[in-house]
């Protein structure tokens, strides 16, 4: 019988080693994406936005869109590494 309690356990200690999430790109390349994508967020913005609003305001609205891209980023990157210690 305590073989097969062993071989359960090894068989389980197994599957919990499967179930860790890898990360699927790295660190550097998920900077590189945000960056982008922040800055074509900030860009597109600030073209809709000028026209309604004037150049300063307009612009203003793009960085703080192209920011928020950031925030939401290092936000979701903390609560990660805060809740999987």
């Amino acid at each position: 019988m305590s073989k097969k309690k062993k071989m359960s356990s090894d068989k389980q200690s197994n599957q919990k080693d499967k179930l860790r999430m890898e990360p699927w790109i790295s660190m550097r390349s998920g900077v590189i994406i945000i960056a982008i994508t922040s800055i074509g967020m900030a860009v597109l913005t600030a073209i809709q936005a000028v026209p309604a609003m004037g150049w300063v305001e307009g612009i203003l609205w793009g960085l703080l869109f192209g920011a928020l891209i950031w925030v939401i980023f290092f936000g979701m990157n903390f609560l990660n590494r805060f809740l999987r210690r």
